[in-house]
């Protein structure tokens, strides 16, 4: 079976872009599991602990046992030995006892050479501190009052009517 789909308006123009498209099936992230405690229970993957926890419960009798390794890995207490042999979860264990086996750690950047420049900022003159208020105070900026009562409002408003008449005139002069 090929892995190209071919399409009867794709055959006519060899050289079209969706002619060129391989589609792969991929399976579902989310796949059904069924539960060690009752083989009729299917449930998603990403819902597996928590089911776990609550069939657990319901099943207190079953001499199921948590593999040391991976919490979703409920094996039957005569099985415990050759699953914790086996399991798939154990070389993260084995990584951490033994950290020689972990790669190396990648070499640190090599130190930034500095440039040697003339120009010194702390050397430079004084600046006042730049003040927005008072610049908008000053020019033809629209300003609000948040959060005040309606009345202080309007006579907000009110002020800044007068307020952009004079700068408007100052301007005109």
């Amino acid at each position: 079976m090929s892995s190209e789909r071919s399409d009867p308006k794709d055959s006519s123009s060899p050289s079209s872009p969706t002619s060129q498209i391989a589609v792969e099936w991929k399976p579902p992230v989310d796949t059904y599991i069924k539960c060690p405690y009752d083989a009729g229970h299917r449930i998603l993957r990403s819902r597996l602990s928590w089911h776990l926890t609550r069939c657990a419960r319901n099943h207190p009798g079953s001499n199921m046992i948590r593999c040391p390794f991976n919490t979703t890995h409920v094996v039957h207490s005569s099985d415990m030995d050759s699953h914790v042999k086996n399991c798939t979860n154990r070389i993260d264990f084995v990584r951490f006892q033994n950290p020689d086996m972990l790669p190396p750690k990648e070499p640190l950047a090599s130190p930034v050479d500095l440039v040697e420049s003339s120009e010194n900022w702390d050397d430079e003159p004084p600046v006042e501190t730049y003040d927005p208020r008072a610049y908008c105070e000053q020019n033809l900026v629209i300003r609000s009052l948040v959060g005040a009562p309606p009345a202080s409002r309007r006579v907000f408003r009110e002020l800044e009517r007068k307020r952009f008449q004079q700068i408007s005139q100052g301007k005109n002069n």
